[in-house]
C-alpha cells in the first residue's frame, strides 16, 4: 500500500511540475490570421456536435511559449450521459496560431506515444488552419466502446512570432477531469491531466450520431438577484441543453420557504442548440418588505414538453431592497515594475477610469517586485491579503481574480458594467484631510447600511502622477516586441512604435498606486463595525504617508486620494467611496458630526460609560438623540 501511495504522489508532483511549464493567456484573435474559406460539417439526422466546451464560449490560449509539437486530448467515458453509446463521425477543434503546421486529429484507446498507437489518424489540410472551428471527418465512423476513448489532435509550432504561437492550445471554462490532457515533444514530455491547475478545458468537440434524448434542460445557479420592494427584477439564467431539440421556450416555478409559485412561461430570445449553453431572461418578483431570501427556480417544461432532466433546479438569493443605492466598484490590481505584461494592466485600469469616472476606485498594489526594484512597493503586511495567483491580475469588489485588461473574457469593461449594475448594500461617504506638516491623512467615513450586521471598514491611500528616473521607476514591458495589430489597438502605446513601446519603459507615469492602508503588521487597525439598518455611523482613522525617500519625493500632494471600503460579514464589498485628500485642517475626531448638538454620553464598545475618549471604537450619544460611532486612535 505504501508503494502505491508513493507512486500516486510522484505522478501528481510530476503533473504539477509540467503544468508550471505551461502558461495561459487571454487572446484577442487577429482576424487577418484567420482563414474564412473552410468547410463546416452540419449535423444530419440523429446527429449533434458535443464536447466539454461549446463553440460559443470565450476562449484563451495555453502553451509553452516556444517552438514545440503539441498533443492535446479529452477522454470520453463509455457510460457518459450524452456521448455513451454514440458513434463519432467527425472532430472539431480550433487552431489560430499563424506558425502552426502538420496538424492531425486522432482517436486512441490509450494515450498515444506515436501515431502507431492510434485507432485512427486524419491529416488536417494546412489550408484549414487559422480557424476557431476546424471540422475534420473521420476516415470511418467510430462507435464509443464501453471502456471509453481518447479523442485528440496534434500539431507543431515552428516558430513563435505572435502571442497565438506562444499559447496555441484553445481552452475555456473551468477545470474538470478528462477535459484537458496534454503533452509536448520537448517541454512537457509526459501526458498530464491538467484538472486542478486552473487552465480550464480543451476546446474539442465530436460530431455524434445515435439516438438522443430530448427535453433535457438544466439551469445553472445564478447567485444574487436584486429588486426594489414590490417590483420585479430580471435575472439572466444560463440554461444547459442536453436535449437534441434547440430550446425556444421554458416554463418554470419559483419556490420560496417551501411553497412553489404558479407556473410561468418565457420565450428564449436566441434558441439554445444541443450540447450548448444559452440564456433566458426571467422576471423575479421582489418581496413586499425588505428581506433576503434563498429561493429555487425549477424548469418544468421545455418547448411545451415536460422537462426530463435529472437536475432541473437552480438556486438563487433574492435581495428585496427598500432603497436602491448606486454602487462604486473597487478594482484592486496586482502589479509591479518587474512584471513584463503589467503594462497591459495599466492600460486596462486607465480604460476603466476613463469610462466609469468617479464610480471606479482603482488600487494598484505594487507587490510583484521588491522595493529595491520598485519604488512603489507596498509590503504585504500593509495591505489586505488578496491571494493573487499572478500578475497582472485584478479583483473587482474582492470577487474572482480576472485580467485587468481582458477581464473574465475579452473586455474588463464588461466585468465593470456587471459589477456596477449590482445595487450597493450601504451608502458610504468619505473625506480626507492632511495634517499640518502633510505627513498624515485623517480619513473620515460616513456609513449607512440597508441591513443590520457586523461590517469591516478599510481605508486606503492612493496616488496618481507618480514618476521618476533610475532604479525603481523603469517598467519592464514585454509588449515592446509586438505591434498593435498583433495584440489589440488600445494597447498600441505600449507596443513597438508606440509612446511607451520600449523595454523597459522609462519616464512612465503611474496612477492609482496604493501608498498606505489601514493594515499595519498584517491586521486592519479599524475595528469591526456593528451597524444598524438606516442609521448613520461615522468612523475616523489616521493614515501615515510614506517615508521611503524615492516614493515620498515623487508624491504629488494634489493627486492623493483616500478610499473607504465597507465589507459585509459575508466578505462582499457593500460599497466603496473615493475622494481627493484636501489641505483643510481636520477638526477633532470627537466632533466629526460638525453639528450644534453636544455630547451627552460616551460609551466603550462593551457598553461601559466613560468620561473621556478611549482608544478604539467610542459610541457617542448626542444631545439631539442621534448616535455616532467614532474611532479614536
Amino acid at each position: 500500500m505504501k508503494k502505491i501511495f508513493t507512486l500516486i504522489v510522484m505522478f501528481a508532483v510530476a503533473g504539477i511540475v509540467q503544468a508550471q511549464v505551461l502558461q495561459q493567456q487571454k487572446l484577442i484573435m487577429d482576424p487577418v490570421a484567420k482563414n474564412n474559406h473552410r468547410a463546416i460539417i452540419a449535423p444530419g439526422a440523429n446527429q449533434g456536435w458535443w464536447g466539454y466546451v461549446d463553440s460559443e464560449s470565450e476562449k484563451g490560449g495555453l502553451g509553452v511559449s516556444s517552438p514545440d509539437t503539441y498533443h492535446c486530448a479529452i477522454f470520453i467515458p463509455g457510460d457518459h450521459t450524452v456521448a455513451g453509446g454514440k458513434t463519432i463521425q467527425a472532430i472539431r477543434f480550433g487552431l489560430v496560431a499563424p506558425n502552426a503546421t502538420d496538424a492531425k486529429v486522432w482517436i486512441a484507446s490509450k494515450l498515444p506515444n506515436s501515431t502507431s498507437d492510434c485507432i485512427q489518424v486524419v491529416d488536417v489540410p494546412q489550408s484549414e488552419l487559422g480557424n476557431l472551428n476546424i471540422d475534420v471527418a473521420l476516415t470511418s465512423p467510430y462507435a464509443i466502446p464501453a471502456e471509453g476513448v481518447y479523442v485528440g489532435y496534434s500539431f507543431t509550432i515552428t516558430k513563435v512570432s505572435y502571442q497565438e504561437d506562444s499559447y496555441p492550445v484553445l481552452i475555456s471554462g473551468t477545470d474538470s477531469p478528462n477535459t484537458l490532457i496534454i503533452k509536448t515533444d520537448s517541454q512537457v514530455p509526459s501526458w498530464s491531466d491538467l484538472n486542478g491547475q486552473g487552465f480550464g478545458r480543451l476546446f474539442l468537440q465530436v460530431l455524434l450520431e445515435g439516438e438522443f434524448a430530448d427535453n433535457l434542460v438544466t439551469p445553472l445557479d445564478f447567485g444574487n438577484v436584486y429588486g426594489k420592494v414590490g417590483e420585479s427584477a430580471n435575472a439572466e439564467v444560463i440554461l444547459s441543453n442536453n436535449g437534441i431539440t434547440p430550446i425556444s421556450s421554458i416554463d418554470y416555478t419559483i419556490t420560496t420557504d417551501g411553497t412553489a409559485s404558479a407556473e410561468q412561461h418565457v420565450d428564449v430570445a436566441t434558441p439554445i442548440a444541443f450540447s450548448s449553453k444559452g440564456k433566458a431572461i426571467i422576471p423575479i418578483p421582489a418581496e413586499a418588505t425588505q428581506s433576503i431570501k434563498n429561493k429555487t427556480l425549477t424548469i418544468t417544461k421545455v418547448n411545451g414538453n415536460a422537462n426530463e432532466a435529472a437536475d432541473k433546479t437552480a438556486s438563487f438569493t433574492l435581495y428585496s431592497l427598500g432603497e436602491i443605492i448606486s454602487r462604486s466598484a473597487l478594482v484592486e490590481q496586482y502589479t509591479g515594475t518587474g512584471c513584463g505584461y503589467c503594462p497591459r494592466g495599466h492600460v486596462g485600469m486607465a480604460k476603466m477610469r476613463e469610462t466609469f469616472g468617479n464610480r471606479f476606485a482603482g488600487v494598484a498594489i505594487h507587490q510583484y517586485s521588491k522595493q529595491t526594484s520598485d519604488a512603489m512597493f507596498i509590503a504585504s503586511n500593509n495591505y489586505a491579503k488578496l491571494s493573487f495567483q499572478g500578475a497582472p491580475s485584478a479583483r473587482i469588489n474582492r470577487g474572482e481574480e480576472v485580467d485587468p485588461y481582458y477581464g473574465s473574457a475579452n473586455d474588463v469593461l464588461l466585468d465593470m458594467e456587471a459589477a456596477l449594475a449590482i445595487p450597493a448594500m450601504a451608502d458610504v461617504q468619505v473625506s480626507g484631510n492632511f495634517n499640518a506638516d502633510k505627513t498624515k491623512v485623517v480619513a473620515k467615513s460616513s456609513l449607512r447600511p440597508l441591513f443590520d450586521g457586523t461590517y469591516k471598514l478599510e481605508f486606503v491611500l492612493i496616488a496618481d502622477g507618480l514618476t521618476g528616473t533610475g532604479t525603481g521607476w523603469n517598467q519592464t514591458n514585454y509588449y515592446a516586441q509586438y505591434t498593435a495589430s498583433q495584440v489589440g489597438e488600445d494597447l498600441a502605446e505600449i507596443c513597438k512604435g508606440g509612446k511607451y513601446g520600449t523595454n523597459p519603459i522609462q519616464g512612465y507615469t503611474f496612477n492609482d498606486v496604493a501608498i498606505a492602508s489601514s493594515y499595519v503588521g498584517g491586521s486592519n487597525q479599524v475595528s469591526s463595525q456593528t451597524l444598524t439598518a438606516g442609521e448613520t455611523t461615522e468612523v475616523s482613522y489616521t493614515l501615515d504617508l510614506p517615508t521611503y525617500a524615492k516614493l515620498k519625493n515623487a508624491l504629488q500632494m494634489d493627486q492623493i486620494y483616500v478610499i473607504a471600503i465597507l465589507i459585509a460579514s459575508d466578505g462582499k464589498v457593500a460599497n466603496v467611496a473615493k475622494v481627493k485628500v484636501t489641505d483643510n485642517e481636520p477638526t477633532a475626531i470627537s466632533n466629526v458630526d460638525n453639528t450644534t448638538a453636544t455630547e451627552a454620553a460616551r460609551y466603550t464598545l462593551d457598553g461601559r460609560q466613560v468620561s473621556a475618549p478611549q482608544r478604539g471604537l467610542n459610541i457617542i450619544r448626542l444631545s439631539d438623540g442621534t448616535v455616532r460611532k467614532v474611532m479614536v486612535k
